[in-house]
């Protein structure tokens, strides 16, 4: 959309063009420039130009301005120029008269004037008009990183884009899968046409790509009628919002009416630039909360395990390597009255403010989870001891803040990328339901020290199954050491002697005990896979309180 005649003129620069002929027409408004100095120059017109005449080709032809309206395309230009005493002494009576019958303006101007002078000052007073019709609030990093923000930021540039030029507007946001509307223009033709949003940039019908801007990838998508292939249906021009080489959004503008002009290219340009920008503030105020990592890691769980492109293209938006190496944490609420998640401030403080923070992230992956996701490199970590003194200080400071609040770890200490960081998770996960069960006094496990158990996937039901027997023979108190014999002598490769030493007692004492769980277990000695079973329940048994004299051996 250019600027009208009117408009221009009221400038301070134009105060000494006048108006001679055409008044009726100043509403008309100027889309480009072009100079008539050849007296059948009018012939390469197309409509809505400012035209610029120093006179000489109104001297060599004097009747030419009137064929460009009879013959030509004169009657749609916005309006022509005339330089004063350069070749017209002044300007002939026929030409303002049909300038007149046309209502095209025709306006005197000053003989010092360079065209350039004139070409720059319409060029600057429609990008001025176009940046103050596009100027948005400031907002600082909260504001960013609310949802609202972003959604009230990208309709006022929609809506000013069609202000300022006229054709509905339209953006498609990839990751959230939603679009934008300038107005609901842009739905009726949408309708009107049968076309599927996905269409702007992934057309399914016939249709020809013109780039208009390499830089931008700016590119004007003419849809073609099946009846007639030489005839567009319908055209828009899309340009790709992207944030270090990925794509985040489509911009699209519709060509309802006719094609873009001149003038409508900078505000395309301006509105390109601003939604940029909108993304630039949202991933600095999200990184600023850690909420862009966070969000990372919850497409990652929930994405495509086998698609590591959209991956590495996610964690180049957020600027995140995918080279390094983490350790992974998943950290679960003990008590539900109060959400984790809900005081993620207070978490992230907690967690800063501690050891890990250097080299680490805290996310959250539901209400009541969260998982820190630390260096591999930091040294802080470097051993299970380590890692769990750290953890039992951050609870200890979570504690302080939320008293009601306990936490439960599970770690995985091999350095993976965040490629694998679903594995990851898995395995924490994995810890964590295998050490409630197995070692229910601790709050802190490791997977790698369940060893093989780990890689078990055994249904809860058929495990509390097998476990029933074992259960009911611990209600008996001579049976408690008779189990925990048993646990000794299948670890120790069934050997009376060694089970001795290691539980203080006579091996006759032992040999009593195994033969006693022999009777009431139906344990097959001699079968691998039920001495297996036995020792895979035994593990998951949780024992009544030890003495002294065993608490060390079990």
């Amino acid at each position: 959309m250019g600027i009208a005649v009117k408009e221009l003129l009221a400038l301070e620069y134009f105060k000494d063009f006048y108006v001679v002929a055409g008044k009726q027409g100043l509403d008309r408004e100027i889309q480009g420039v072009t100079i008539l100095e050849a007296p059948d120059g009018f012939r390469w017109t197309v409509g809505k130009e400012l035209v610029l005449s120093s006179g000489y080709a109104i001297s060599q032809d004097p009747d030419c301005i009137r064929r460009a309206f009879e013959e030509g395309g004169f009657q749609k230009t916005a309006a022509m120029m005339i330089k004063r005493e350069r070749y017209l002494a002044q300007i002939p009576e026929d030409i303002i008269a049909i300038h007149n019958e046309y209502g095209v303006p025709l306006i005197s101007i000053p003989f010092s004037v360079p065209w350039m002078e004139i070409m720059s000052q319409i060029n600057v007073a429609v990008i001025n008009r176009t940046i103050r019709r596009f100027r948005i609030q400031k907002c600082d990093a909260l504001q960013a990183s609310q949802q609202t923000y972003k959604v009230q930021k990208i309709q006022r540039i929609l809506q000013a884009v069609e202000v300022e030029m006229n054709f509905p507007a339209f953006l498609y946001d990839i990751n959230e899968k939603k679009g934008y509307y300038s107005s609901a223009n842009f739905r009726r033709i949408t309708e009107a046409f049968g076309l599927k949003e996905e269409d702007y940039w992934a057309p399914s019908h016939p249709h020809t790509v013109y780039t208009l801007c390499d830089y931008l990838q700016m590119k004007r998508i003419r849809l073609m009628e099946q009846e007639n292939p030489s005839g567009p249906l319908v055209s828009w021009i899309q340009i790709p919002i992207t944030m270090n080489g990925a794509v985040q959004a489509y911009f699209i503008v519709m060509e309802s009416r006719e094609f873009l002009d001149y003038y409508d290219e900078y505000a395309i340009r301006i509105a390109v630039l601003m939604l940029q920008g909108v993304y630039e503030q949202i991933m600095v105020a999200q990184n600023a909360e850690n909420i862009g990592f966070e969000n990372f890691i919850l497409y990652a769980l929930n994405s495509d395990a086998d698609d590591r492109e959209k991956l590495a293209a996610q964690a180049s938006v957020q600027g995140i390597s995918m080279s390094t190496k983490y350790v992974c944490v998943v950290f679960e609420q003990l008590h539900a009255e109060s959400s984790a998640r809900s005081e993620r401030k207070q978490f992230v403080e907690i967690f800063q403010s501690g050891n890990m923070s250097g080299s680490g992230r805290l996310v959250f992956l539901k209400e009541n989870e969260g998982a820190l996701i630390l260096e591999a490199s930091d040294p802080a970590i470097h051993s299970q001891t380590d890692m769990e003194k750290l953890l039992e200080r951050f609870e200890k400071r979570v504690k302080e803040r939320f008293p009601n609040m306990g936490l439960e770890f599970g770690s995985y200490r091999e350095g993976r990328s965040l490629a694998e960081i679903r594995l990851c998770i898995e395995k924490c996960r994995k810890a964590m339901e295998l050490g409630r069960k197995m070692e229910p006094g601790k709050k802190v496990w490791e997977y790698s020290s369940f060893g093989a158990l780990a890689w078990l996937q055994i249904p809860e039901d058929e495990l509390e199954k097998n476990l029933r027997k074992y259960q009911e023979l611990l209600k008996d108190e001579k049976n408690v050491e008779m189990l925990k014999t048993l646990k000794v002598y299948l670890e120790s490769n069934m050997n009376y002697s060694v089970t001795a030493e290691k539980m203080y007692v006579h091996i006759n004492t032992v040999r009593k005990r195994i033969e006693r769980a022999h009777e009431l277990l139906d344990i097959d000695w001699d079968q691998r896979i039920s001495l297996l079973n036995a020792e895979l329940l035994l593990q998951f048994l949780k024992f009544p309180s030890m003495d002294q004299s065993a608490g060390k051996l079990f």
